[in-house]
């Protein structure tokens, strides 16, 4: 499964992207808002990978530039990842990660791209009825979210744990219902 937009293409993660997982999540630019641990081994990484591509209620996408060929579109250069948990078809997922690694490339709406991207195969393919997502306090990203329809549910009191301390996190999601309005808008 690909998902196309503007700039992007968003794959399916395969092993070879570890290299790059690896690199972007020891950036503590990356890393800020995420309880990924400082210092994170690559063997840490690829058990992470493993467990998530093991696990049926989880999926792993790569996000690449997109590429004009003579032979056509292909997926260019990586840059940024999206994972999804407690993935149930037809009811909920947990948008667990997502982030565009290079902090030049933020701010060019290519995050947006991206979770628009997410957004349509949560709930064009998957028919999910819920998507939900949370982040730290502070995190830049929270304005995105809004901005994409997502409600507030609350906040999560010290509910995630990065180099052992104890963090808020702040609940959001969206409905199908509110995923069409935006969608029926958008057309």
């Amino acid at each position: 499964m690909f998902f196309e937009t503007q700039d992007l293409i968003i794959r399916p993660s395969v092993w070879a992207d570890l290299e790059y997982f690896h690199v972007w999540e020891r950036n503590p630019a990356v890393t800020e808002f995420f309880s990924i641990r400082d210092g994170q081994t690559m063997e840490e990484c690829a058990k992470k990978f493993i467990a998530d591509e093991d696990d049926s209620s989880a999926q792993q996408f790569t996000i690449c530039w997109k590429k004009d060929t003579p032979e056509g579109v292909i997926d260019g250069e990586p840059i940024g990842r999206i994972v999804l948990a407690d993935i149930i078809e037809g009811w909920k997922a947990e948008l667990w990660r997502i982030y565009i690694a290079d902090t030049g490339l933020r701010g060019k709406g290519l995050g947006k791209q991206a979770m628009k991207a997410i957004m349509s195969y949560c709930f064009d393919i998957l028919d999910l009825e819920r998507m939900y997502l949370d982040h730290y306090t502070g995190n830049p990203a929270s304005h995105m979210y809004l901005s994409l329809g997502f409600q507030y549910e609350g906040v999560l009191r010290k509910n995630c744990r990065k180099n052992g301390i104890l963090y808020d996190v702040h609940l959001m999601s969206m409905l199908r219902g509110e995923y069409e309005t935006l969608a029926k808008d958008d057309e």
